[in-house]
């Protein structure tokens, strides 16, 4: 009965949430999103909880006379004690809950920025009406390759991997992509193994390569990547964001063409936004080519490549990257709890019927959304707008007090879909500023046009026959000029 009075008595209660608070707090300043003002009346607040606590349980002994002249000291259990109690046991569990919440903000911060593996992704692949499931359906045959435009040490690795699994499979390079989807769909081999980034190398022959075949064995191969970021300020110079947004479903990491190329300018100061679009298929000169091909085979490199692309090409540093992959949209916008789109005419797409005006959209409906391309006269150019259309809502409703009942499952949701070369200090500075000051922003749209052709020269594939889109330059002139403008507060 003692040990139980001993561990219910009120030093122990109180000591544990003094400690509980001190975790608390420590885990608040190291997650540094909460205005120093704030942090300091949220210590004064919680100190004065540990003292109102301290004054309900603390209660003076009685002295007790019996009959004969002794006194004895009587502790009877007061109900402002108990209550005292309960208060304070309610506060450790709410601070411990508080700590666990904070912490794994941090820790979703650790794993979205600072990004700087690139995976590649390696499959052996066969037709979809094959009947080969495994490499083991596969003994005493040959597999196909081609190095026209991969990295030969990586493509070995990948090998010998894959001989570990099944020794008797013997591999075979092949001259070009050409040779190799023909190969596997005139059934000359039946399997072949290809880097998943380069899978736009069979869109002349087999447009539809990806929805045509299935990967029956994968390999990843990871490769660090020196920091390519051009550190600033955040919270007082006016910065870039490249954003790409890639045609993988899987991890974030994985090297792919970038379906989605917008570039993010920020100003700090005059609380300006500007979202400029590059079509995917812009005809650009590539930095590791040194020749011109899609914008968005200059992901086939890595997003180091296109954003040296891209400086290149505007002569506008870009200051930091994020990647979005398409099977996160749909999670990230669910776990804000939806988001509100100003739609802009009316169409159908993906079994959803969108009509003109405000449209709160779950994250199937914003995937559909930012997909939809056939149903339009502008085709890409409005695909790309909608895209901005719902990257804004999902700004917007970040920058909302929704954010904070969201908390938690929208840091779950980022984890694995969202990857920036930025610092998470980076990024809790900006948020830190806009708890501070509650600012409105002025967000604005632009994009980059040009015609459509369809012409046969591009980098990679240089006999294919492709569709390109050649830059207007008067748009090209133009949309660097908004960018400069907003970098240099006008």
């Amino acid at each position: 009965m003692d040990k139980v009075k001993k561990v219910i008595s009120w030093p122990v209660i109180l000591g544990l949430q003094v400690i509980s608070t001190c975790v608390f707090l420590f885990f608040i300043v190291k997650l540094n999103v909460i205005p120093t003002v704030y942090t300091a009346i949220l210590v004064m607040l919680l100190a004065l909880l540990c003292l109102v606590t301290f004054a309900l349980m603390k209660t003076k002994k009685r002295r007790h006379h019996d009959g004969e002249g002794h006194h004895h000291h009587v502790h009877r259990t007061k109900p402002r004690e108990i209550v005292g109690k309960i208060i304070s046991l309610l506060l450790s569990i709410l601070m411990i809950f508080g700590s666990v919440m904070v912490s794994k903000g941090n820790s979703a911060l650790d794993d979205i920025t600072g990004a700087n593996t690139k995976s590649t992704h390696y499959a052996i692949v066969v037709l979809k009406s094959s009947k080969i499931n495994s490499l083991k359906d596969l003994q005493n045959e040959s597999i196909e390759y081609c190095l026209q435009n991969d990295n030969k040490d990586d493509m070995n690795k990948v090998i010998k991997q894959a001989q570990e699994k099944e020794s008797s499979i013997s591999y075979d390079s092949v001259i070009s992509y050409a040779n190799l989807g023909d190969d596997l769909y005139n059934h000359t081999v039946n399997a072949i193994l290809v880097n998943t980034a380069l899978n736009g190398m069979f869109e002349e022959n087999h447009p539809d390569f990806e929805n045509e075949t299935k990967e029956i064995w994968t390999a990843d191969v990871k490769v660090k990547v020196k920091d390519f970021s051009n550190r600033v300020s955040v919270t007082n110079t006016p910065f870039t964001v490249y954003i790409s947004g890639i045609d993988t479903y899987g991890a974030i990491s994985t090297v792919a063409r970038s379906d989605v190329n917008m570039i993010m300018t920020v100003n700090p100061n005059t609380k300006k936004i500007l979202l400029s679009s590059i079509p995917r298929d812009y005809y650009v000169p590539l930095a590791n080519m040194g020749a011109s091909d899609k914008l968005t085979h200059s992901g086939i490199a890595g997003p180091e490549n296109t954003v040296k692309t891209i400086q290149n090409y505007l002569g506008v540093d870009i200051n930091y990257y994020a990647r979005v992959n398409f099977t996160s949209l749909t999670t990230m916008v669910d776990a804000l709890g939806g988001i509100t789109v100003d739609v802009d005419r009316n169409f159908s797409a993906g079994g959803y019927t969108y009509t003109i005006g405000q449209q709160n959209m779950n994250g199937d409906q914003a995937l559909a959304y930012s997909r939809e391309r056939h149903s339009f006269v502008e085709g890409d150019n409005m695909r790309v707008k909608h895209q901005q259309d719902v990257l804004m809502a999902m700004l917007n409703k970040m920058m909302s007090p929704a954010i904070i009942k969201n908390y938690s499952s929208v840091l779950n949701a980022i984890t694995g879909c969202f990857e920036t070369n930025m610092e998470s200090n980076d990024i809790t500075d900006l948020i830190k500023m806009q708890i501070n000051d509650n600012a409105a922003w002025t967000f604005t749209q632009k994009q980059f046009t040009g015609k459509g052709v369809t012409q046969t020269g591009g980098a990679y594939m240089p006999s294919s026959n492709l569709y390109y889109m050649i830059p207007d330059a008067i748009s090209v002139s133009e949309n660097t000029k908004a960018i400069k403008d907003v970098l240099n507060g006008k």
